[in-house]
This record gives structure tokens, C-alpha cells and sequence, in this order.
């Protein structure tokens, strides 16, 4: 861009950051905005009369000493960041100046120059900053994006998000155009470049430091998009759509799995190894693990097994042996489930294929509840089987299809055996409901006069007769 375009762009620029700064910085910084504005201008009136070049001295003479005033006064602020700025400011302005009064003025421009273009990009950056904050929370909070589920629960997530990349993006900006200002950005990218170049020879290996760094990026990048595609999924797509239980954790994770080697293959491609190797190499390591790794194998299909057929979900109630608690996560080669004592317990998932296993948790979410009732001999069994069909229809989470049945089980050593059972959609509470239902029929019994009795054992002694009598 020509010079006599670039100067009069950068002048008006400066109008609209101090305008947008002034209001967000503290009240002491506020007031050097304007000397800083006013700095610009001189500069950019200079850049107009670089063709007249004692002019062009005098005005970069008189920059710098504005430009050493403002640092000598900024070295009392409190801020560690701005004291360091202003020492190296009052440096650069003063050296600046001594080398533009002795005829230097090309290592004058450089030195001072660079530092005021350095100021005033960081001072525009920031206020370009600050504006696109608040264009991504006005974007966030109108039609369409708001109508978004994960723009509703995560919005500021999503705004702390966007306002970090940005915050990134200024400063690598910034920098960048820092070290062009003082004439070091071409000897950095060819010091980077040969760097990233250096190749460390190991047999018929070569690899360098460029394709390590390609490779980790490319790693880091495949598990940055896998989460952010589960994300969107969970929060956004799924509960939009009719989906049977567990599906919506399959398909993530199977997801996941793609993604990811995916990106494994895209990471070594980067790394500069020959594919076809790694076939040979994997086929020789299909050997070994053929023979010395087959549960871990096992393990590894039982798990795509166990996401593709869904004998059980992640939130299922099973018992495994003696082993009963609730599924929290399905893994590629195991399953954790959590005991109702607390600790979690590792499945095999060849386990979960292979063995039987009891899902307390059914497909259609609905449990039968068993409460065992004991009644005194000469109890009207008519009354009691009446009693518990009401305590079953009054408790409010108990269903009333299937409706609750009453039994009358048999004759009991001591008592009349009945048995009341109820069915209950509320899995996650079927304890509680259990221990209510078993409480309302007690209650119910007691005011009924009904009694319940305790074993009862009837002893009789004999006397044998002695050999005297």
C-alpha cells in the first residue's frame, strides 16, 4: 500500500479507538489518550512530509520528546505491564532522539517509530477487541443463534470462548506486526523456518522438529473437533430428535473413535511416515497381539459389540455377579458402574458379553415394587387385601397401569401371608417408594386394628419318669 494511502488510513483509525477506549479504560489512563492521539497525528503528518527532510527531522524530534514525557509520566501507574512499557518507551524516545539530533536517522526511525507503531496497533487492537465482544454477545443474543439450545444453557461460555480467541488472534497480530515495525520479522521467520527444518537422522529415520509440532497440532486439533462435535450433538441435536435411550451416547462415541482415527491418520501423514510401512509394521504387530494381547482384543470388540446392540445403557441399574450399581460410562475396553455404596467398580466388557447380567433398569423404564405383609390369625383377609389396594392407588408414584394387585399368599406358620404389588416409573426412587408403600401399609394396618404378629413357638415340657417312682 502506498505510503501517501496507509498514513491518512492510520490517522482516521485512531478516532474511533480513543473514542472507544476512553470509556473503558480507568480515569488515570484515560488522560493520555489524547497526548497519544495527538503523537499519532505528528506521526502520520510526518510519513505525508518525508520529502522534505529537515521538516521530517524536526517533527520526529519533537515526536520523541512527546513521546519521553508521556512515558516519564506513566512510570508512576500502578500496573506492572504499563510501568515496563513506559521505562522501555522513555528508552526508545530518548535514544531516538539522541540519534535523530546526530544525523541517525534511520536507526532513529526504526527505534522510535517502531515503538509508537507498537502502541498505537496495540492501543486500535484493543479497542477492535473490545467492539467484537460486544458484536458476539448482540449475535449471540438475537435470531437465530439465541433460538440455539447451546447458545441458550452455554451463552456465556460461548462469549468467554470467542472473547479468548480474539484476545489470541490480537496479540500473535500484534506481535507480528511489532517485529515487522522494527525490521526483525523476516530474520524470525527464517530463524523459525530453520528451525522447524532441522532434521535428526536415526538409521533410515529423519524427522524434524516442523513434523513433530505438525503432528501434535494435528492431535490436539482432531480432539479439539471431536469434543466440540459431541458437544453441539448433546446439547443442540439430540434433544431435537426421538432417539432410544443410549443411542445418543453410541453414536457420540463412536463418533469420537472416528475422529480420532482420522486424525491419527492425518498426524502420522504429517509426520512424514510412508503409510505403507506402518501396514507392514501393524500386520507384524497383529501377530503379537493375535497371541499375547487377545483379552484386550476381546475387550475391544465386546465394547463396539456393546455400542452397537445396547443390551444397556449408560444410566442402567444391572447387577453383574455380586456386583449392582448404576452404568456411568461405556469405554472401549471396559465399563465403569457405580455401586450403590459409592465406589466405582472397572467391567471388562468382554464381561458384560460373555456373562449373565441383570438389568434392573427395563426398556419400557417401569418396575414392579414387592411389599410382603403379614396379618394375625383371625384376620379378615377380605379387609386386608382392601387396605392395600387403597395405599397402593393413594401414593402418587405408583402407576395405575398395570394397576396394583393385592394377593393373598398362603397360611404362615404364625400368620396369614399377603403380598401387595405395584409397578413405578420413578426408577431412581424405587428405594424411597418401596420404603413409603412399606410405611403407608403399617400405618394402615395399625389404624385398621389389624395386627401383625411375631413368630410364635409353643414349648412343652415333659416329665420323664425315674426308675423310684
Amino acid at each position: 500500500m502506498p505510503r501517501t494511502v496507509r498514513a491518512p488510513l492510520a490517522i482516521v483509525s485512531v478516532f474511533p479507538a480513543i473514542r472507544v477506549m476512553r470509556h473503558l479504560l480507568d480515569p488515570p489512563f484515560t488522560s493520555w489518550l489524547f497526548p497519544l492521539a495527538a503523537l499519532f497525528l505528528v506521526s502520520g503528518i510526518r510519513a505525508l512530509g518525508s520529502g522534505v527532510p529537515l521538516l521530517s527531522q524536526a517533527i520526529f524530534l519533537l515526536e520523541m520528546l512527546g513521546g519521553a514525557a508521556i512515558a516519564s509520566r506513566l512510570l508512576g501507574a500502578s500496573l506492572n505491564q504499563v510501568r515496563f512499557f513506559a521505562r522501555f518507551m522513555l528508552f526508545s524516545s530518548a535514544v531516538s532522539f539522541v540519534g535523530g539530533a546526530c544525523g541517525y536517522m534511520d536507526m532513529a526511525r526504526l527505534l522510535g517509530g517502531g515503538t509508537l507503531a507498537s502502541a498505537y496497533l496495540a492501543l486500535v487492537l484493543d479497542a477492535g477487541v473490545r467492539v467484537a465482544d460486544g458484536l458476539v454477545a448482540f449475535a449471540l443474543g438475537a435470531r437465530p443463534l439465541r433460538l440455539l439450545r447451546i447458545v441458550e444453557r452455554h451463552r456465556a461460555l460461548l462469549e468467554q470462548r470467542c472473547s479468548r480467541l480474539l484476545r489470541w488472534l490480537a496479540r500473535v497480530g500484534w506481535a507480528l506486526a511489532t517485529l515487522a515495525g522494527f525490521g526483525l520479522l523476516a530474520p524470525f521467520v527464517a530463524m523459525i523456518r530453520r528451525a522447524l527444518v532441522a532434521t535428526l537422522t536415526w538409521g533410515s529415520l529423519n524427522i524434524s522438529l516442523g513434523e513433530v509440532l505438525a503432528f501434535a497440532l494435528t492431535v490436539w486439533v482432531t480432539f479439539l473437533i471431536s469434543a466440540y462435535l459431541r458437544f453441539v450433538l448433546e446439547e443442540d441435536v439430540y434433544p431435537r430428535l426421538q432417539l432410544a435411550p443410549g443411542l445418543p451416547y453410541a453414536i457420540s462415541s463412536l463418533l469420537h473413535y472416528v475422529v480420532l482415527f482420522a486424525g491419527f491418520l492425518l498426524a502420522v501423514a504429517a509426520l512424514g511416515l510412508d503409510l505403507t510401512k506402518v501396514t507392514i509394521i501393524g500386520g507384524a504387530f497383529g501377530v503379537g497381539i493375535g497371541f499375547g494381547l487377545q483379552n484386550v482384543v476381546n475387550n475391544f470388540v465386546s465394547g463396539l459389540i456393546v455400542l452397537f446392540e445396547r443390551p444397556i445403557h449408560v444410566g442402567d441399574s444391572i447387577q453383574i455377579a455380586d456386583v449392582q450399581g448404576e452404568v456411568r460410562r461405556i469405554g472401549i475396553r471396559s465399563s465403569t458402574v457405580r455401586t450403590w455404596e459409592g465406589p466405582e467398580v472397572i467391567v471388562p466388557n468382554a464381561t458384560l458379553i460373555s456373562d449373565k447380567v441383570t438389568n434392573l433398569t427395563p426398556a419400557d423404564r417401569v418396575r414392579r415394587i414387592d411389599v410382603p405383609v403379614g396379618a394375625a390369625y383371625g384376620s379378615p383377609p377380605e379387609k386386608v387385601l382392601d387396605l392395600l389396594r387403597e395405599v397402593a392407588r393413594t401414593h402418587p408414584q405408583v402407576l395405575s397401569a398395570p394397576a396394583p394387585l393385592a394377593l393373598f399368599l398362603g397360611f404362615g406358620e404364625s400368620a396369614l401371608r399377603f403380598e401387595l404389588r405395584a409397578w413405578t416409573g420413578r426408577l431412581e426412587r424405587f428405594p424411597e417408594i418401596k420404603s413409603e408403600l412399606g410405611l403407608a401399609v403399617y400405618a394402615a394396618l395399625q389404624a385398621a386394628g389389624i395386627e401383625i404378629p411375631f413368630p410364635q413357638r409353643e414349648v412343652r415340657m415333659r416329665r420323664e419318669p425315674t426308675g423310684d417312682a
